[in-house]
């Protein structure tokens, strides 16, 4: 009996898998192709993404497969519209995104997944039916022909687009309304061609699309397919050659075409995410358009979600009904990033002539404000909202901060300087500016947070000396309990803040918020 099986090795099973198997369960992962795909299809990860890498040890070695983009582009034949600068230090302590080689990282979560002694990978492995029971999950898979049953405490469908597990379990799809065939096209480059934009859309009514640099090497253009337009035409090499033959694009002296596919850009959302011990995540439950990059990047943060949220069920720490709160925290956030990814779709893919020349208008107008310094936020990111129901506080008098981003900050501590994950630590923590917030709780509170392998961590601001205590190098904690008149965080195990409260009094009622929590499901799920 597995504790965890995992269907589909792709990044978000990786994930899933690594997660687990480090949190010491057995887990098997069921896939059915024999090898990697080994070509890109993912082209940037964002902050959250880069500290999910840092948190299994892999950010390094895949930082050679990484390159930073600082200006995000809107272009109508070759004059930039808007160009918006991207953040190198966002929320999480990493640029707000970073365009990537996906096989570089892919192998490294290949690498992670393999050497866990309680993770079993059996690629060749083709799942052909589930059923569940009410303590465990039955998956019948075939290898070479032959078939036999595997039982699994709980069951992760992360099998893509097509999946199987949805299909089995007959979910079908919200569809929000874009479809568009598009054109994608991946090239190393030669000797390159100098002057190429980092990342721009075009906007061009006659031939909508985009270009990105991929990693230090790797370059991605992307053409809409147009009604009536045969799709294999438009992939022969010397018809994307033609598309490419454009001031943003290339030639076979500068770039090698490594490949061509056509694709059909959607917006659906699963219209159920779990069935009883077996839950979906990334695109086995959501498909949108690329226009924000969040595809893949919203596949991890369903894996991470649910991962830390199997973890403290399966040791005991928490009820399987917790577990619906993975459902409640998620699909909310997950609709957004399709709706947004599907309104900038709409507005750069625009070839109505009135609307086009608008729009225009209105982005020009914005970078001239841009220009003269008067605006103070960004004009294209999209920051993935956070949670409004699910594993969070009460909503009672003082307490700020339920489901919000707890940042990454910059802090000094016995093991020196560094981002706060790698030096203060990760799980369950009680951030507070003084040591009052451990006395604050019940001898019973305290043992019970322990039992969760929940710490309290101190924080100074810099110039302060209190022994024991972190230091917050850049500011970034203290600022959000002066945002939020708090002089306590609690933070879950995730990169979340189940509450802040007031003052060290106010703890005991968290407390209280969060032990209940842990053995209830969310409501309305």
């Amino acid at each position: 009996m597995y504790d965890v099986a995992i269907v589909g090795y792709g990044p978000s099973g990786m994930l899933a898998a690594i997660l687990l198997g480090r949190a010491g369960h057995k887990v098997i992962v069921l896939e059915r192709y024999k090898t990697l795909y080994n070509l890109p299809r993912v082209g940037i990860v964002h902050d959250d993404v880069l500290r999910m890498f840092q948190e299994i040890g892999i950010v390094d070695r895949v930082a050679p497969a990484t390159r930073f983009l600082p200006t995000y582009e809107l272009a109508h034949d070759g004059r930039v519209l808007l160009s918006n600068d991207v953040e190198p230090e966002a929320a999480h302590g990493w640029p707000e995104f970073t365009s990537i080689y996906q096989p570089a990282f892919e192998a490294e979560l290949d690498v992670e997944a393999k050497k866990l002694p309680s993770v079993d990978v059996l690629q060749g492995a083709e799942v052909v039916a589930v059923a569940q029971t009410s303590d465990h999950v039955a998956i019948t898979v075939q290898e070479e022909g032959i078939r036999r049953e595997i039982p699994a405490r709980f069951l992760i469908g992360a099998d893509g687009g097509n999946s199987f597990v949805r299909q089995a379990l007959g979910i079908g799809w919200e569809d929000l309304g874009f479809d568009q065939d598009w054109l994608v096209i991946d090239a190393k480059a030669k000797t390159g061609r100098a002057g190429l934009p980092d990342l721009r859309q075009f906007c061009d009514p006659q031939q909508p699309g985009m270009t990105m640099q991929m990693g230090p090497q790797h370059r991605r253009w992307s053409f809409m397919i147009f009604p009536g337009e045969s799709h294999a035409e438009a992939m022969k090499p010397e018809n994307v050659w033609k598309r490419l033959d454009r001031p943003d694009g290339a030639t076979p002296d500068e770039f090698d075409l490594i490949r061509i596919a056509s694709y059909k850009f959607q917006s659906r959302l699963a219209r159920r995410w779990r069935e009883g011990r077996i839950y979906l995540i990334g695109d086995a439950i959501h498909l949108m358009p690329p226009f924000l990059a969040q595809g893949l990047c919203s596949g991890f943060r369903d894996a991470f979600n649910l991962a830390w949220k199997l973890d403290l069920v399966l040791r005991g720490a928490a009820t399987p009904e917790f577990l619906t709160n993975y459902v409640a925290e998620r699909e909310p956030p997950a609709r957004a990033t399709v709706i947004e990814s599907m309104r900038v779709g709409f507005n750069v893919n625009e070839r109505d002539p009135a609307k086009v020349k608008a729009r225009d208008e209105q982005l020009l107008a914005f970078q001239r404000a841009k220009d003269a310094g008067q605006l103070d936020k960004q004009l294209i990111a999209f920051r993935v909202p956070g949670f409004t129901a699910g594993f969070i506080a009460g909503a009672h008098p003082g307490v700020k901060g339920r489901g919000d981003v707890f940042p990454q900050s910059k802090v000094r501590g016995q093991g020196g300087d560094g981002l706060f994950d790698d030096i203060v630590g990760r799980g369950f923590m009680i951030l507070s500016r003084s040591g009052e917030a451990e006395a604050a709780l019940s001898p019973e509170d305290r043992r019970y947070w322990q039992e969760l392998g929940g710490s309290f961590v101190e924080v100074a601001a810099e110039g302060e000396t209190r022994e024991g205590a972190i230091t917050d190098l850049d500011g970034r904690i203290l600022r959000l309990m002066d945002e939020y008149g708090c002089d306590v965080l609690v933070k879950r195990p995730d990169y979340y803040l189940f509450g802040a409260c007031p003052t060290s009094h106010d703890l005991p009622r968290l407390m209280a918020d969060l032990r209940a929590a842990l053995q209830r499901g969310a409501a309305d799920i």
